[in-house]
Parts: structure tokens; sequence; C-alpha cells
């Protein structure tokens, strides 16, 4: 009976022993199975950042359509060529710059004075009461080259970096003076007299194809003019540095417990403070200087740190208890009466 008992005991000693390097190898073997999955997805990412495909990629205003050599030459006709290309986005200020160029192919008359109100509008026309930001632009009849960058807010929140993306609804209005009469500009004559293009020359961004939004969703009561024409342009982060964090998070993640759960107790006492400075030290990988703000890796590496000082106080705890030689811990069912 006792060598049964002996037995029992053994083995269920031998299974606790074992536990910790059994999970260690299942979590090896997903996050294995994770990054062989997700790999081949981050270097296509890569390949299209690095080719700079969207640079060359011109869209139509503000239907949104890609411009091709065919509808090229069917509004070759047009007076005034527009091109709006976002040239770079500041996430702490909450603005896009836009680079605004072109030419005028004017008749023996000469060109018509066009004043251009580039605006940065939101789907809250129900509540909004004031015009929001915008950007003039006045070309003179023998302005025939032009070039000029504005400043317009951009929604977003880069503390949900790096998942965070950029709108802007890029509305326009204006007016142009024919026979020396000056008129509000309408699709119609938009349409008839000017080609507008919009781009996308940002260095860390992927531009979502437009879309064109009904100016009236965009149009309050009181608005001084009419909305020609309303564009969304969307501005996302390259899915593999969504990819690269995630993994990375999780790897130290992994690093981090297994550490505080196999170390002897020396030694992770010594080792505590590289510990936490190599989990605080993948922010400067993931996370570009430029932001200033606390975004959702800071969180993630705080936590992580959290719970390797509360697993490492448990541990001390124990440790402790087992040192001072005090009776086990042991937990007790109540029983129903």
């Amino acid at each position: 009976m006792s060598d049964e008992m002996e037995q029992v005991v053994v083995t269920g000693s031998g299974s606790r022993a074992h536990l910790w390097p059994r999970l260690a190898l299942l979590q090896a073997v997903l996050l294995l199975a994770a990054v062989v999955i997700a790999l081949p997805v981050a270097f296509r990412s890569m390949g299209v950042l690095l080719t700079d495909g969207q640079a060359r990629t011109l869209y139509e205003f503000p239907g949104g359509q890609a411009v091709t050599a065919a509808t090229t030459q069917a509004l070759a006709g047009s007076e005034s060529y527009f091109n709006v290309a976002a040239i770079n986005l500041d996430e702490d200020q909450g603005s896009i710059t836009l680079a605004i160029s072109g030419h005028r192919v004017c008749p023996d008359a000469g060109c018509s004075t066009l004043t251009l109100n580039l605006i940065s509008l939101e789907d809250d026309a129900d509540v909004r009461r004031a015009l929001p930001p915008s950007a003039p632009m006045t070309l003179a009849p023998d302005q025939e080259i032009f070039s000029q960058t504005v400043q317009l807010p951009v929604r977003g929140q880069p503390s949900q970096y790096p998942f965070d993306d950029y709108q802007l609804w890029l509305g326009l209005s204006g007016k142009v003076e024919v026979d020396g009469k000056k008129i509000e500009l309408t699709p119609e004559l938009l349409a008839k007299r000017a080609v507008i293009t919009t781009q996308n020359q940002l260095r860390d961004y992927l531009m979502v194809p437009p879309v064109e939004i009904d100016p009236a969703r965009a149009t309050a009561l009181n608005d001084p003019q009419a909305f020609v024409a309303v564009q969304e342009l969307r501005f996302e982060r390259p899915v593999h540095q969504e990819i690269l964090a995630v993994l990375l998070i999780l790897l130290i993640a992994v690093s981090a417990i297994m550490a505080v759960a196999m170390r002897n107790m020396t030694d992770l006492i010594v080792g505590i403070g590289s510990l936490i400075l190599g989990i605080w030290g993948v922010r400067s990988v993931l996370v570009p200087s430029s932001l200033s703000v606390v975004t959702s890796i800071d969180l993630a590496l705080s936590i992580i740190i959290l719970f390797v000082l509360l697993g490492l106080i448990v541990r001390a705890a124990l440790h402790l208890h087992k040192k001072s030689e005090l009776p086990p811990v042991t937990w007790r069912r109540r029983s129903r009466g």
C-alpha cells in the first residue's frame, strides 16, 4: 500500500515539474505559427512602401477613380489643371499639408480670375454653426503656372498607433469671373473649366482610394457658399507596422513571463532591472520619435512591466515563506451543513 502511495506522489510531482516546459512549448509553437503566417503579408506590405507605387497614382476629384491615359486625353480641352498632393501629416498637431500645383491653358482672351477655397469638412453639418477651417487660393488671369502649399485639420487618434488612421473630407468652393461678373462655381462649371486630381506623397502612410461625398451631406444651413464637390481622403499605416508591433509585443511578453516563471530567485532579483529596461526598449523600435503622445504600444508595454513586477512579488513571497519554514498555506473548502 505504501509503495502505491509513493508511486502516486512521485507521478504527481513529476507532472507538476513538466507543466511549465509544456506550457512554454505550446506558446513557442503558437508564436511560430503566427510568425510564419504574418511575415509574408508584412513583406508584401514593405514592398508596396519601398516601390512607392502610390506616389505615381492620381485620382480624379471628386469621383475617386484612378486616372488613366484614356481619361487624360478625353480632358485635354480644359482650361485649368490642378493637382492636390498630400506631402506631410503632423499627428501631434492634427494637420495635413497639401501641395497644390498645376497650370492654365488660356485662350486668346486670357484666363478668368479664379478663386478657390479648400475646406476641411466633417460629417457634422446638422450641428455645425461656423464654416470649418479653409485655405483660399486666387489665380490671376496672367498666372499660367502656380504652386502653393496649404495646411488643413485632419481627424485621427495618434494614441492608437500603429492602428491609427487619418481622415480628411476635402471640400471645394469658389468663384470665377466671367465678363466682369463673379459667378459662384457649380459642379457643371467646374467640370467644364478645370481638371482636378488628388495624390498621396506621404512616406509613412498609404492612401485608401478616395470616395466621393455628397456635398449636401456636409453643407450646413448657414454656409456662405455652396460646396462644389467633396472627397474623402483616408490615410492608413502600412500593414507591416501593425504586424511587427503585435509580434514584438507578444514575443517580449512571453519572454518576460518565462523569465519570471523559470529563473531562480537570485538571478531574477539581480536581473529584474535589465529585464524591465529590455521590455521598455522595444518602444524605441516600434514608435517613431515624432510621436509625443501616449500610444497603445506604451500602454501594452506598461501592462507587461506591471505583470512582471507582480510576478516578482508573488515569487518573492513564496520564496520567503519557504525560507521561513512556516506551515504551507492550504485552501480548504467549507463544508455545507
